[in-house]
C-alpha cells in the first residue's frame, strides 16, 4: 500500500515538474525578430533603433556620461527627427544568420569615427548604465530581445543578471542623463512603465546615410566642467 502511495506521489511530482518545464520553455520560446518592413532581422546588417509608436524621442547616439571625461560613452536618445547612429547585431560566438528573440546577442554602434579607445560594443557597467566599451565574450555585453506589448514587431531589450545571489533578466529602460536627454539604464525591477520599447528599421537609403554622418557631431558634445 505504501509503495502504491509513493508511486502515485512520485508520478504527481514528475508530472508537475514536466508541466513546469513546458511552461518555462514556452515563456522563453524563440522566434525571428523582424524589422519595420516585416523582414527577419539579419546579423551584421545596419539598423536604426527607433521608439515604438506612442513613445517620445528619436533614435540613439553615444554621448559622454561623465562631466569631466569624454569616455565612456552612454546610450542616449535624441530629440524627434534628429539624426542617430545605426547599430549591428552579432552573436557572441560569431554565428551568422537571422536574429531570434531570447538568445544572447552583441550590439554595437556602426561609425567610421570613434573618439574613445574602448570598443563600440554595448555593455552594462557597474552603475547599471548601458554604455559602450564592451567585449564579445563578456557577460556584461550579453543582451536579449523580447517581444513587447501588442504592437507588431515591437521589442524590449533585457540583460541577464547572474551572481551568487540571484539569476534574472532585467529590462533596459531610460533615465534622465546630462542635458536632460533620456539615457539607457538597467531597471532595478521589470517596470513596464519604464521599459524602452522599440522597432528596428534597416538603413537603406542615401538620405539615411547622410543623416548618419550628421549624427557624428554628437561625439563633439563634450560636457562643460
Amino acid at each position: 500500500m505504501n509503495n502504491n502511495k509513493q508511486a502515485i506521489s512520485f508520478s504527481f511530482i514528475s508530472l508537475f515538474l514536466l508541466l513546469s518545464a513546458v511552461a518555462i520553455s514556452a515563456a522563453i520560446s524563440e522566434e525571428l525578430v523582424k524589422d519595420t518592413n516585416g523582414n527577419p532581422l539579419k546579423r551584421q546588417t545596419q539598423y536604426f533603433i527607433q521608439p515604438a509608436s506612442g513613445k517620445n524621442g528619436g533614435g540613439l547616439v553615444p554621448a559622454s556620461i561623465d562631466l569631466n571625461n569624454l569616455c565612456p560613452l552612454g546610450i542616449f536618445q535624441t530629440l524627434p527627427y534628429q539624426p542617430s547612429l545605426p547599430i549591428t547585431i552579432s552573436d557572441p560566438f560569431f554565428y551568422k544568420g537571422n536574429v531570434s528573440t531570447n538568445t544572447n546577442i552583441i550590439i554595437m554602434f556602426e561609425s567610421p569615427i570613434w573618439l574613445c579607445p574602448s570598443s563600440k560594443i554595448w555593455k552594462v557597467d557597474s552603475s547599471s548604465y548601458v554604455t559602450t566599451g564592451g567585449r564579445f565574450k563578456s557577460r556584461d555585453s550579453f543582451f536579449r530581445l523580447q517581444k513587447y506589448g501588442n504592437e507588431q514587431d515591437t521589442y524590449k531589450l533585457v540583460h541577464y543578471q547572474h551572481d551568487s545571489a540571484i539569476r534574472s533578466f532585467k529590462s533596459v529602460g531610460v533615465t534622465t542623463g546630462f542635458f536632460g536627454a533620456p539615457m539607457f539604464v538597467l531597471n532595478e525591477v521589470d517596470d513596464d512603465k519604464n521599459v524602452f520599447s522599440f522597432k528596428f528599421r534597416e538603413v537603406g537609403t542615401l538620405t539615411e546615410k547622410v543623416f548618419e554622418k550628421l549624427s557624428l557631431r554628437m561625439f563633439f558634445l563634450v560636457p562643460s566642467k
